[in-house]
């Protein structure tokens, strides 16, 4: 009994801890590379493990009041929204980033990195020597001619360029020093490769935006980089603008609308039919008049959850943003920027374990998420 007692202890709990959190990110990573959902069993069953990796971190971490505090909020508005809306990708979200104290996101990024590499090499490999399904299909292009389009093991084809999206600025974020004209050329070929395998012009007209804020990060002067900083703000007021003043008799509207295929009229339909909520709203007021999907995060949030969590989730991100301008995290505002274009265009920004940049906001709750990162730099210099 003492052995036990002594093992208890002296054993670093607080190590235990963060590496259950690995775990539980990877199983998390793991499940949305091979594009599980969480309707499917293996989904549900790799959960309950990754749950128990994390309730380890939760039991093992001490917290300060302040933090205390600031999970019982969290929680509180996770669970809250995950009842209303029946949607988990908040409470996911917050659990995840109160989980995230001691960690380091450097490591996290690396083994999302190894995670996604290896699944897309499989799942491509594999569904192209017939191990899996390539998931054969055709979609009509620009001028309407059918042409064939794979998803390669996954749900469908704009799954899998979106997989080879997140893979590839996985990779650039993690090799951000050593780019150059040949990164350039070989994750383009790349890209380039699999729009034409899976005709996903959102995906590559965003990659290419990505290399365009890398190019502009390199070149400007510090000063300049303060409009990294606003990308979500922009994209927030963007999206709200097209969808409460949309009008499809003004050409110019019109144009916009065609170009992100529909997605203004559909929320600006919705809109319209249900108006604007401070607190969040039930899934089942907007099937009633069913229009489509809102592939739009910011308005997805704004619509969905009320007015008063999208203004908080905005004022999160927003400081989270000048505070990584602030500390010279500019590598780090540059993906955050290219994700703030995808969520003018589709809805999973907020999911951590497809976008782990937006587990960033960590760094209000704990100011050393990156602070070892940043230790590395400055001896560099």
């Amino acid at each position: 009994m003492d052995r036990i007692k002594t093992f208890f202890r002296t054993s670093d709990w607080e190590s235990v801890g963060v590496a259950a959190f690995y775990g539980y990110f990877a199983i998390n990573i793991l499940m949305k590379a091979l594009a599980y959902d969480h309707g499917d069993n293996i989904y549900k069953f790799f959960f309950i493990f990754a749950m128990s990796f994390w309730a380890i971190k939760i039991v093992t971490t001490r917290y300060t009041l302040r933090e205390i505090a600031w999970i019982a909020v969290l929680l509180a508005l996770g669970l809250g929204l995950s009842v209303i809306t029946k949607q988990n990708t908040w409470l996911l979200l917050f659990m995840t980033i109160i989980a995230m104290k001691n960690c380091r996101f450097e490591l996290m990024i690396q083994m999302a990195v190894y995670i996604r590499v290896f699944c897309l090499a499989m799942l491509v490999i594999g569904s192209t020597f017939g191990v899996f399904d390539i998931g054969y299909k055709t979609t009509p292009d620009s001028s309407y001619v059918e042409i064939p389009v794979y998803s390669f093991a996954m749900n469908e084809p704009n799954t899998a360029f979106l997989a080879v999206f997140l893979t590839l600025l996985l990779l650039l974020y993690y090799n951000y020093k050593k780019l150059n004209v040949w990164w350039f050329a070989g994750t383009s070929a790349t890209a380039l490769l699999f729009y034409k395998f899976t005709y996903c012009r959102t995906g590559i007209a965003v990659f290419f935006f990505v290399w365009a804020l890398i190019i502009f990060e390199k070149i400007a002067k510090n000063r300049w980089k303060v409009v990294l900083a606003l990308s979500v703000p922009v994209g927030a007021v963007f999206s709200l603008c097209t969808m409460l003043f949309y009008d499809g008799g003004n050409s110019v509207m019109r144009l916009l609308n065609h170009l992100v295929s529909g997605r203004i009229y559909i929320m600006s339909s919705y809109y319209k039919t249900q108006g604007v909520s401070l607190i969040p709203r039930a899934q089942e007021l907007f099937y009633g008049q069913y229009y489509g999907l809102i592939d739009n995060t910011y308005m997805f949030v704004f619509l969905y959850c009320g007015a008063i969590v999208a203004l908080f989730f905005l004022w999160c991100v927003t400081k989270t943003l000048f505070r990584l301008y602030r500390g010279g995290y500019y590598k780090e505002l540059v993906m955050i920027a290219a994700f703030a274009l995808y969520g003018v265009l589709e809805q999973f920004i907020m999911n951590g374990f497809m976008n782990p940049f937006v587990l960033l906001c960590g760094i209000l709750l704990y100011p050393d998420l990156l602070e070892k990162k940043r230790d590395d730099v400055c001896a560099a210099e």
